[in-house]
C-alpha cells in the first residue's frame, strides 16, 4: 500500500534541511532537529522497521496537560511511520499522564439497554441481526422495530462488541473500565489489563479478572479469549509490534484482535499538521494511517480483516482551535470554542463527516485481525 501523503509543517523553520530540497532530515550523526526541554529524552529509531533514517515532519507542545517542552514527530524513511523522535525515555513515560487523565476518571458506560421499551426492542434487533447475539432475537418484530434497529447498528458497531465464540473478553488498556461494562452487561466474561493503578481500581468493579502493569508480563494463557481490544493503546506503547504479537497469541481459534488508534493519514492530519489534535504529544509515540498499522499487524504474525474509519465533530474542533491559536487569531479560536460558536461548526460537520469517513480519511480507525 502507498504511504499517506502528510504535508511537511511549514513551521518548522530552526530545522535542518537536506541539501538541495525543502525537507528536513536526520542523519545518525545529526537526529535531533530541535533541542527538547522538559523530560528527558531517548533518540530511538523506527518502532516497525528498525530503520534509523527520518525526516521530521511536524514539532510542538503539549496542548492537553502542558508537560513541558518540546517534541518532534518523525517519518521512517523506509517504512512510512510517524514516530516520536526523540521519545520520552521509558523510565519518565508515566509522567506524561496526570492524575486527571480522562481514561482514569469515574467510568460512564453507555450500556445499551437503556431508554424506552420500543428503543431496547430496536437495539436487541441490532444486536441480533447485525453483531451476532442470536440469544436476543426476538421472532415477532415490526417493520418499524426493524427500521429503527437498522439505524442504531451503525452507532452499536462501534460501541458493542461483534459476539464471537464463548464470550471470552480482554480488554487491553481498559482504563477504569467503561469497555468491561458494556461489554460484561451484553453477557461478556470479562477481564482487562490496565498500567494506571488508580484507574485499576475503578475498573474492579465489573471483573476480578484485571492485572495491572504492563501487557507484555500479563500472566493470560495463550488461546484464553474470543476477543481482544485495544482501543486506544497502541499510539501510546514503546513496542507496538510486540504488543500486538502478544495479543495475537492469547486469541483462541477463530478470535478477533480489534485495535484502535488516531488516523494520521486521515483529513484532520493533513488540514491541521502540528495543530491535529491526534498528535497529543509527548503520550503518543506512533502515529499510525491505515498502511502502517497494517503493516504493524503483518509483522506481528496477524491479518487485517476489515479496516473502518470514524469522524466525529470534536476532533476537529480540536484542532481547530489549535490552529488558530498557532496562527495567531485568538479571538477566532475563542469564538470557535463558544457554545454557538461550536453548535454551528457541529452542525455544519455532522453533514459532511460522513463522506469523510467514507472516503477512508476519517480521524479514527478501527481494523479487525486474526492470526494469520
Amino acid at each position: 500500500m502507498r504511504h499517506a501523503r502528510i504535508p511537511v509543517s511549514s513551521t518548522l523553520a530552526d530545522e535542518r534541511r537536506a541539501p538541495g530540497s525543502g525537507h528536513p532530515r536526520f542523519t545518525p550523526a545529526s537526529r535531533t532537529p530541535l533541542p527538547v526541554s522538559g523530560l528527558p529524552t531517548v533518540d530511538a529509531p523506527c518502532a516497525l522497521c528498525g530503520s534509523e533514517r527520518a525526516e521530521p515532519v511536524w514539532t510542538t507542545r503539549d496542548r492537553a496537560f502542558a508537560v513541558p517542552g518540546l517534541y518532534t514527530v518523525a517519518r521512517c524513511h523506509e517504512c512510512g511511520l510517524l514516530y516520536q523522535r526523540p521519545r520520552v525515555r521509558d523510565e519518565h513515560l508515566a509522567a506524561c499522564y496526570p492524575d486527571h487523565y480522562p481514561r482514569h476518571q469515574e467510568p460512564s458506560p453507555r450500556v445499551p439497554f437503556k431508554g424506552s421499551p420500543a428503543r431496547i426492542r430496536a437495539v436487541r434487533r441490532a444486536l441480533a441481526s447485525g453483531l451476532g447475539y442470536g440469544g436476543l432475537r426476538d421472532s415477532d418484530v415490526g417493520l418499524l422495530t426493524r427500521l429503527w434497529a437498522r439505524a442504531l447498528l451503525r452507532r452499536l458497531r462501534w460501541s458493542c462488541l461483534p459476539w464471537i465464540g464463548g464470550g471470552r473478553y480482554l480488554d487491553v488498556g481498559c482504563g477504569s473500565g467503561a469497555g468491561l461494562a458494556v461489554a460484561r452487561a451484553l453477557g461478556w466474561r470479562v477481564s482487562g489489563i490496565e498500567v494506571d493503578e488508580a484507574a485499576a481500581q475503578k475498573a474492579r468493579r465489573f471483573t476480578d479478572e484485571l492485572y495491572v502493569g504492563d501487557v507484555l508480563r500479563a500472566p493470560f494463557a495463550a488461546a484464553s479469549f474470543d476477543v481482544v481490544t485495544a482501543f486506544h493503546v497502541l499510539e501510546h506503547v514503546v513496542d507496538p509490534v510486540s504488543v500486538v504479537r502478544r495479543m495475537l497469541d492469547w486469541l483462541a481459534p477463530g478470535g478477533l484482535l480489534i485495535v484502535e488508534v488516531p488516523n494520521a493519514g486521515g483529513l484532520g492530519a493533513a488540514l491541521f499538521g502540528r495543530a491535529w489534535s491526534g498528535l497529543e504529544l509527548p503520550r503518543h509515540l506512533s502515529h499510525f494511517t491505515p498502511e502502517t498499522l497494517e503493516r504493524t499487524v503483518r509483522k506481528a504474525g496477524g491479518r487485517v480483516l476489515w479496516c473502518r474509519h470514524r469522524a466525529q465533530p470534536r476532533y476537529y474542533l480540536w484542532s481547530l482551535s489549535n490552529f488558530l491559536r498557532d496562527h495567531g487569531s485568538p479571538a477566532l479560536a475563542g469564538l470557535a470554542e463558544s457554545r454557538a460558536g461550536r453548535g454551528a461548526l457541529k452542525l455544519l460537520l455532522e453533514s459532511t463527516l460522513p463522506l469523510v469517513s467514507g472516503a477512508g480519511r476519517g480521524e479514527v480507525i478501527r481494523i479487525g485481525a486474526v492470526r494469520a
